[in-house]
């Protein structure tokens, strides 16, 4: 890994990297890692964010998490920073299938046995996590989900914008778009901070790809084989996010064998240094699950009090757990 690149969190606390991998013949992805200078760091936490996500977007919850374990952020093919062969950008090339088999050729490149780490997701990352496990493909210590997607509803009068406006239209739609979820898709008033990312995020995002990968997802749902997910699972949500519906979240709680709920305040606290806390305690249960097994609690509690961890974002809340 090359350790000459600027820390995008300024994790002082933490020694950071990043390298390239080839997860096929044509698909080199980006892995972020950090490297707790804590002698007493937990176990391995590998994070992949949501739709056309970004770093920053997260730095409050990975400065806070990267205190207290290694941290290794894999950013998925539809981001900018994937290098794709020109003859890889079709529609085939963007499903869910995959998403799943490039999260599973790029943990198999990291140096960690991922049935010792803690797999965590947002959104559309949370959702290739859960297709990875399916039969268990990938294993883990344990899933800590944060909003995952069930399936990407697009309203009938936008279906055809992924076929019918070419790449470069683009630039012209994406702001059609953002009215559309500011008016219809988000809570603007509980929810100011999600809009913000998800402005950022639509405006930063690769043409073609965002195109492509629409285009992919419009018809999938996650529920086929979800019963085969086996590792123990925790899943945030919050009742104010309007894209991630609850009824949906507590379906997938009841359908994966050892899953349990966190509900949280907000969308914004869904990215914060108290969801951090949460998933260090959630590695503290899993290894009392391990010396005293039992089944899951069902419902966890989210964290209301002051984190322990440090609190420090230096770029603000850009990113986004999109859709």
């Amino acid at each position: 890994m090359s350790a000459s690149i600027r820390d995008p969190i300024s994790a002082h606390h933490a020694s950071y990297c990043e390298r390239r991998v080839p997860v096929s013949r044509d698909v080199n992805l980006r892995i972020a890692s950090w490297q707790p200078k804590n002698e007493e760091a937990g176990c391995p936490v590998v994070f992949v964010a949501g739709w056309v996500s970004v770093v920053p977007g997260w730095s409050e919850f990975l400065y806070a998490l990267t205190q207290k374990h290694p941290v290794y952020y894999i950013e998925t093919r539809e981001k900018r920073s994937a290098e794709i062969d020109k003859w890889r950008l079709r529609t085939d090339d963007f499903r869910m299938e995959r998403f799943s088999e490039d999260l599973i050729a790029a943990c198999s490149e990291l140096p960690i046995d991922t049935e010792e780490a803690i797999l965590a997701g947002s959104s559309l990352g949370a959702t290739i996590l859960l297709e990875a496990l399916k039969h268990e493909r990938l294993k883990a210590k344990g899933a800590f989900l944060i909003g995952p997607a069930s399936e990407f509803r697009v309203p009938w009068f936008l279906r055809w914008m992924p076929y019918l406006f070419p790449a470069p239209a683009y630039h012209v739609v994406k702001h059609f778009i953002v009215w559309y979820f500011r008016r219809f898709r988000v809570d603007v008033q509980k929810e100011p901070e999600q809009m913000r990312r998800y402005e950022n995020t639509i405006f930063s995002a690769h043409p073609l790809r965002i195109k492509l990968s629409g285009r992919a997802f419009m018809h999938y749902q996650v529920w086929p084989d979800l019963e085969t997910v086996k590792p123990p699972t925790r899943i945030a949500y919050a009742s104010t996010d309007k894209l991630h519906a609850s009824d949906t979240i507590t379906r997938m709680a009841d359908t994966i064998r050892q899953a349990d709920l966190l509900p949280c305040e907000s969308n914004k606290y869904m990215h914060s240094a108290l969801l951090a806390e949460d998933v260090v305690r959630y590695s503290l249960d899993l290894e009392a699950r391990r010396t005293a097994p039992g089944p899951p609690s069902g419902t966890a509690k989210a964290r209301s009090a002051e984190p322990e961890l440090e609190l420090h974002s230096p770029n603000g809340p850009q990113g986004c757990l999109f859709p």
